[in-house]
């Protein structure tokens, strides 16, 4: 089991943070109070095969914090599990910034009546001795939204994930558009098996229809214009911090050219390491 122990500077990041690890196939707990978190590593402990990958939020909230960290990793240290202390942290005039743009109050000054500057100084203090004893300290005063979560993504995520998932639908256009696309292209164009007696009833997971859509000239054609726009794009998604980008072919019915055409992309992006979903919607109908 690997688990993730996040705390840091309130408007520092952990929300953002929390989300990509969560995207990265973390089960992630945020904000509980002491009591709860022990329960929490008690069932750790216990259905370890059923969680791999866990990331716990605990910060200022928490009254008890610092008892909390020294509680966990006592508990750690008894275990094999491969744990992580990170802190995040900002500098003080980019929090405030951050905490007048989205106009939300600062923990300590709902607590202890505060001023915004007070309160992030103190709770600086607070958690002094917390960010000292991390594993890693992740400064993101210079670190948008995007930014941050490419950061995470890299540090913390499989080595092959691009931060991004790419789902790709063959659809018949009599059955209606996709809602979910992101991208469509309809191949209408090629030529259609359904027309040949031999591949009539067939889908394009067949060997020969899915030769017999790839191989025509105008296919060939369509395929190097379409890896050349994704080559070049799908970096721009993913520089963007979108999670999911769902890329659909259509043809009439669904079932022969905009499925041949799924898995010639299929292949072709996996080979270029990203995360692939495929979803043959209207093959069955």
């Amino acid at each position: 089991m690997e688990i993730i122990f996040l705390s840091g500077l309130s408007g520092s990041g952990k929300t953002t943070a929390l989300k990509a690890l969560e995207d990265a196939g973390y089960f992630c707990i945020d904000n509980l109070p002491f009591e709860l978190i022990k329960k929490l590593l008690d069932i750790l402990e216990i259905s370890s095969n059923h969680l791999n990958k866990v990331a716990i939020v605990c910060d200022i909230r928490e009254p008890r914090i610092k008892e909390v960290i020294k509680y966990i990793k006592k508990w750690v240290s008894k275990l094999p599990y491969s744990s992580k202390f990170v802190f995040l942290t900002a500098d003080k005039n980019e929090l405030i910034k951050r905490f007048e743009q989205t106009r939300r109050s600062h923990p300590l000054s709902i607590l202890e009546g505060l001023t915004l500057a007070e309160a992030i100084e103190k709770e600086k203090q607070l958690l002094e001795e917390i960010k000292n004893s991390s594993d890693e300290i992740i400064d993101t005063t210079s670190l948008n939204v995007n930014q941050l979560r490419r950061l995470i993504l890299k540090k913390f995520g499989k080595k092959s994930d691009k931060g991004l998932i790419i789902q790709l639908i063959s659809f018949g256009f009599k059955y209606g558009l996709p809602p979910e696309a992101d991208n469509v292209w309809d191949v209408r164009f090629i030529q259609n098996p359904y027309f040949i007696d031999e591949l009539k009833d067939t889908t394009g997971l067949d060997k020969e229809t899915y030769e017999f859509v790839i191989n025509q000239e105008k296919t060939q054609l369509f395929l190097k214009l379409i890896e050349e726009y994704l080559t070049k794009m799908i970096p721009f998604y993913a520089e963007e911090g979108k999670s999911y980008l769902s890329l659909a072919f259509g043809c009439t019915g669904g079932k022969h050219r905009s499925v041949a055409i799924v898995e010639y992309f299929r292949n072709f992006l996996e080979k270029n390491d990203y995360n692939i979903e495929v979803i043959h919607r209207d093959l069955e109908r």
